[in-house]
């Protein structure tokens, strides 16, 4: 095995492409369990953004009669040895790739392996650089995992031991969330021993890379849930986003609106689009962070010229502006998303509630007050109602209330 880092799966662009466009060739391939073997180019190596059905098809397997020999959807034949995978029967160029991460994955109902290569099977890619050196810096504080194979298979069982006992009940949440966070701080907590981690930024990186992955691990089991939980509350929000015949009928009803109208919300609307390819909730706070980032810009490159009077720009106003990108984008998941997102940010942790929160919560809470907007009857900017998440269940006054506590804070930074 390769010595260089340990790839996060949930940000290799294949994988992203054959779940968001090949769901039903993914599908086929999970549900064949530990038949099916994986291959994924490493991002290092991949040259593009996108991938025909022929390219996703070579890389997924499953094991013939013979051991070490696998054939893949397209009819082809490929071996597989401890650390190599070689092209074979059927392909035009004979190929050697490296293994360079074994992982196996549970999805679907169903487990199955994945191995991460130096380059792919077919098509054009970039040779890898150098490796990177061994762990011991605090910018290799990514390798502790791969470093320590026996806490991460600790960890992993301990995930899988969770995702396969736990009951998800209406209105538990919080609990699932509480769970996660005890089997990441006892992770970390035996890596940062280990490996005589000490500084306080140090840990909460780790922290977030170690979280990042039981979610990643976990999703499958997580966000159906949720999914399924709002699907009354989504299509409500949905119905009362397309309540509202164009934006300009939409900026009418936003306090302030009417002269926001020159402020193009294009870039913020599709940034936010993205969210329904991103697995992990630390990918999903990020990609609502760079949405309010373009937002932001947008507003910034306003031209003087474009109005006879200067306008500023107040931070209700911004509030506002995003509830035109709720609208302008095409989520179908949002409050299962929000919900995903809000379980990994509550209560005290190191790298989550307290740190990330402080990085990009008011853009998750200008989303939030957006979604608010649609759901309120009244429609006001800043809610003043029950939270959307009450649908989750009998939940304590703290709980329902942590949404409407997110945007009040939100409100009162932008007063400031």
């Amino acid at each position: 095995m390769s010595s260089r880092r340990q790839e996060d799966l949930s940000q290799n662009r294949f994988l992203q492409v054959l779940r968001a466009s090949f769901e039903g060739i993914y599908r086929q391939a999970a549900q064949r369990g530990d038949r099916t073997v994986i291959l994924v180019p490493c991002a290092e190596c991949l040259e593009a953004e996108h991938f025909g059905q022929s390219f996703v098809e070579t890389h997924l397997l499953q094991a013939s009669p013979m051991p070490g020999c696998f054939m893949n959807h397209l009819g082809q034949g490929v071996e597989i040895k401890e650390n190599s995978v070689a092209t074979q029967l059927g392909f035009q160029e004979h190929r050697l790739c490296e293994v360079l991460q074994k992982d196996s994955m549970y999805d679907l109902s169903n487990t199955f392996k994945v191995l991460v290569i130096d380059k792919p099977l077919i098509g054009r890619f970039k040779p890898l650089s150098a490796a990177v050196p061994e762990p011991g810096s605090a910018g290799n504080l990514d390798d502790l995992l791969l470093h320590s194979p026996s806490i991460q298979g600790e960890s992993f069982d301990e995930v899988d031991r969770f995702r396969k006992t736990f009951v998800q009940v209406p209105g538990c949440e919080n609990r699932t969330a509480e769970r996660i966070r005890e089997i990441v701080t006892e992770a970390v907590d035996k890596l940062s021993r280990q490996h005589k981690v000490t500084s306080a930024s140090q840990v909460a990186q780790l922290e977030f890379k170690v979280s990042r992955q039981a979610y990643t691990a976990l999703y499958s089991f997580i966000f159906p849930h949720l999914q399924s939980l709002l699907t009354e509350k989504e299509d409500q929000l949905q119905r009362s986003v397309r309540s509202y015949a164009s934006p300009d009928d939409l900026l009418k009803a936003v306090p302030g609106g009417e002269r926001l109208c020159f402020v193009d919300v294009t870039e913020s609307a599709a940034e936010l689009e993205l969210l329904e390819g991103k697995i992990a909730p630390h990918e999903k706070i990020e990609c609502v962070d760079k949405a309010h980032a373009l937002l932001q810009k947008s507003i910034a490159s306003l031209a003087p010229e474009r109005s006879s009077t200067p306008m500023e720009i107040t931070g209700d106003d911004v509030l506002s502006l995003f509830i035109l990108v709720v609208y302008r984008s095409q989520v179908k998941n949002f409050l299962a998303h929000v919900c995903h997102m809000e379980m990994y940010l509550q209560g005290p942790s190191r790298s989550g509630g307290g740190a990330r929160f402080e990085e990009a919560g008011y853009a998750v809470s200008a989303l939030q007050a957006g979604l608010q907007f649609f759901m309120e009857e009244e429609r006001p900017v800043a809610p003043t109602g029950p939270s959307v998440f009450s649908c989750l269940g009998s939940q304590g006054p703290e709980e329902a209330s942590h949404l409407q506590g997110l945007v009040r804070s939100a409100r009162a930074q932008a007063a400031r």
